[in-house]
């Protein structure tokens, strides 16, 4: 009896650690690049975004705002770590009550990588397409488990994401590594936006 509830206990520990790791990471997705890439003389440094000012909670609340967008400056990219509560959001016009729709490129190298975005409040991320990446509602500067991806050659791969902020503090950011290798932050020359 006391081997059959040791083999059960040693089941349920199983699942409960492949859910957990399941739930940790998402992916591999399989990226595809910019085809034709861009020459380097079409491109403009950071992310395209156009900024909404009104009340989100949810990410569905924030797309409702994608009619009533004006441009802001150009996002460095995933790089704005945990503002002050007062300091302006992003590139944005405002402290609080931003949503930001972005748009660009990325540049990856060749290889399988972890990203592990961070935001307060919603963000969703599109890459070539495929959402790679959710943490809905309002929250504090937080991670949301890691997501890995396969990039099949170097090169440009196109991105747009939906972040909103809700009140008081905001962040936007983006570590990477390669498999098995050493967290680093994404720096600005990773991002790049064609002009219109």
């Amino acid at each position: 009896m006391r081997v059959f509830a040791r083999m059960i206990r040693g089941m349920v520990l199983c699942i409960v650690a492949l859910w957990a790791t399941a739930a940790l990471a998402d992916g591999p997705f399989i990226l595809s690049p910019v085809d034709p890439q861009p020459d380097k003389a079409s491109l403009n440094p950071g992310l395209a975004v156009e900024y909404a000012y009104g009340e989100a909670k949810w990410l569905a609340e924030a797309e409702g705002w994608r009619g009533e967008t004006k441009p802001g400056p150009p996002l460095e990219g995933f790089v704005y770590g945990d503002s002050t509560v007062g300091e302006k959001i992003l590139t944005a016009d405002s402290s609080e009550y931003v949503v930001a729709f972005i748009k660009g490129l990325m540049h990856f190298k060749e290889g399988t990588h972890e990203l592990e975005f961070q935001s307060n409040d919603g963000l969703r991320v599109m890459l070539s397409g495929q959402k790679v990446h959710e943490h809905d509602g309002r929250h504090k500067c937080e991670p949301k488990g890691i997501t890995i991806i396969t990039v099949p050659k170097t090169g440009w791969y196109a991105v747009e994401a939906l972040f909103f902020n809700r009140k008081f503090t905001a962040c936007l950011d983006l570590s990477i590594r390669p498999s098995g290798g050493e967290w680093d932050f994404t720096n600005p020359e990773m991002y790049a936006h064609v002009a219109k």
